[in-house]
C-alpha cells in the first residue's frame, strides 16, 4: 500500500472515530501510531513515539497550558465567573436587547474561562434563556444570542486552542494572542448588530424591563469589576509587551489567586478542587498534544501533507479562492466534531498549503479559529444548537436556526473583513513592542 493511501484512509479513519465518540487523543494517537508502523515498521514507531511524548510534555510554549487552565479553575472557584451574567443583566438588562447584549458578554467571560463552546452554551442556555424568556424575549433571540455566544470564550485569550495551534504550526503564541485584538473588536459589534437589527425590524421581540436602582447597579459594578481590571491588567501587560506570553500566564494565575485569598472567596476546599480540575484538564490536553503530534508524523510520513499541496498547485497563486475552499471544509466539519478535533485534523494539512499560497500563518491561525467557531451555529446541523436543544428541549429547531441567522450572517460578514483587510488581524502583532 502505498504511503499516499495509506495517509488518506488514516484520516478518514480518524475522522470516523471521532465522529463515533471516540476520545480524540486515542482517535489520533492510534491512527498515528499505527500508520507509522505500517510504513516504518514497530521499532521505529515505538521511538518516534517515546521522543514525540517527550518533546510535547517539556516544550517551553505549551508551559502556559497549565497556569491557564490554572487560572480559570480558581477564577471560577472565587466566584469571578458566576456573577458576570447577573451583573451585565443588571447594568444593560433594562435597554431594549440588553439581557441578550448580557448574554454574549457574559458567554465570552465564561467561555475565556472554560476553554469550550460546548460546555459555555450548555451553562448559558440553563442560566440566560429562562430569564431571557421570563422577560418576553422571542426564543428565537434567546436561543440565538446563547448559541453563538458561547463562540466567542475560544478567541478571547487566554487561549488554549491557539496555544495549541501556535505549538502545531510552531507560531509565536504572543503574536497570535496580539492578532486578537481587531477581531474580537468586530464581534463584539458584529453581534451586537445581529440582536439589534432583528429588533428594530420587529423580527425578534424583546421588552424594556424595569431599569435598576442605584444601589442594585453598584452593587453589580462591584461584582463586575474585578474580572474586567484582572482581563485588563493580564492583556494590557501582553499587549504593551511588559509581559511575554509566559509571564501573562503566571501573572494571570497569580492575581487571581490573589483575589481569591484577599476576597476570601476562595476556600481551602476550592482551591484543592481548583488544583485537582487543573490537573486533570492538563493531562487530558497533553494526551491529545501527545496523539496529534504521533498523527502529524504519520501523515508526514505518508507525504499526503505535500501531495495535497501539489493538487493546489494550480490554485496557490490565488490566496483568496485557497480560502474560501478551507473555508468550505471547516463548515463541513463544523457540523460533525468539535473545534479542537477539527483544528487538529486539519492544522497539519492546511498550514502546508497555506505557506505555499503565501498565506501568513499567524493570519491563518486566527483565521481557522473564527472559520471553526462558525460551524458550530451553522444551521442546519451546527453542534451548539444541538447542546441548546438539549439542555432546552422545548425550543423548536426551527426557532434555533431562526435565532441562529443573523448570528452567522454577522460571523460571515467578520471572515470577509479580516479577508478583504488583513492587517486588522496581522498590524499588532508586527507593531507591538
Amino acid at each position: 500500500m502505498s504511503g499516499l493511501l495509506l495517509g488518506g484512509l488514516g484520516f478518514a479513519a480518524a475522522i470516523l472515530m471521532i465522529f463515533l465518540e471516540v476520545p480524540v487523543a486515542v482517535a489520533l494517537g492510534l491512527v498515528g501510531i499505527l500508520g507509522s508502523a505500517m510504513i516504518i515498521g514497530a521499532d521505529g514507531a515505538m521511538a518516534i513515539g517515546a521522543t514525540t511524548t517527550w518533546d510535547s510534555l517539556t516544550n517551553y510554549t505549551l508551559t502556559m497550558l497549565p497556569l491557564f487552565v490554572l487560572m480559570g479553575n480558581i477564577a471560577a472557584r472565587s466566584g469571578l465567573s458566576a456573577k458576570l451574567y447577573q451583573s451585565m443583566s443588571v447594568l444593560i438588562g433594562h435597554r431594549r436587547g440588553g439581557l441578550a447584549l448580557a448574554t454574549i458578554g457574559a458567554s465570552a467571560g465564561f467561555g475565556m474561562i472554560s476553554g469550550s463552546s460546548l460546555a459555555t452554551t450548555a451553562t448559558m442556555g440553563r442560566i440566560a434563556m429562562p430569564e431571557m424568556q421570563d422577560a418576553g424575549y422571542s426564543r428565537s433571540l434567546a436561543a440565538g444570542s446563547v448559541a453563538a455566544g458561547g463562540t466567542l470564550g475560544i478567541l478571547i485569550p487566554p487561549s488554549t486552542v491557539l496555544v495549541i495551534y501556535a505549538f502545531i504550526a510552531e507560531q509565536s503564541i504572543r503574536d497570535l494572542l496580539l492578532a486578537t485584538a481587531g477581531p474580537i473588536f468586530l464581534a463584539v459589534l458584529l453581534y451586537c448588530m445581529a440582536i439589534w437589527v432583528p429588533i428594530w425590524f420587529g423580527w425578534s421581540t424583546a421588552p424594556q424591563r424595569a431599569r435598576a436602582n442605584a444601589h442594585e447597579r453598584t452593587l453589580a459594578l462591584k461584582e463586575l469589576l474585578p474580572p474586567v481590571g484582572i482581563f485588563g491588567l493580564i492583556m494590557g501587560g501582553l499587549y504593551s509587551g511588559v509581559f511575554t506570553a509566559n509571564e501573562t500566564a503566571a501573572i494571570g494565575a497569580f492575581v487571581v489567586l490573589l483575589y481569591g485569598l484577599l476576597s476570601r472567596r476562595l476556600t481551602l476546599e476550592g482551591m484543592f478542587s481548583a488544583l485537582m480540575d487543573t490537573a486533570m484538564t492538563c493531562g487530558a490536553l497533553y494526551l491529545v498534544l501527545i496523539g496529534a503530534n504521533l498523527f502529524n508524523f504519520f501523515l508526514a510520513l505518508s507525504g499526503l501533507p505535500f501531495s495535497l499541496t501539489g493538487m493546489f498547485s494550480g490554485i496557490l497563486d490565488q490566496p483568496l479562492l485557497v480560502i474560501l475552499l478551507m473555508l468550505v471544509i471547516y463548515l463541513a466539519l463544523g457540523t460533525l466534531m468539535d473545534s479542537l478535533a477539527m483544528l487538529l485534523l486539519t492544522v497539519p494539512l492546511f498550514v502546508p498549503i497555506a505557506q505555499a499560497a503565501g498565506i501568513d500563518l499567524v493570519w491563518f491561525g486566527i483565521f481557522a479559529v473564527m472559520v471553526v467557531e462558525m460551524g458550530l451555529i451553522t444551521p442546519p446541523v451546527g453542534m451548539n444548537l444541538f447542546v441548546l436543544k438539549t439542555v432546552q428541549p422545548d425550543v423548536k429547531l426551527t426557532e434555533l436556526w431562526k435565532g441562529a441567522a443573523p448570528f452567522v450572517i454577522a460571523d460571515f460578514i467578520r471572515v470577509a473583513i479580516i479577508i478583504a483587510l488583513p492587517a486588522i488581524v496581522i498590524w499588532l502583532p508586527y507593531n507591538a513592542f
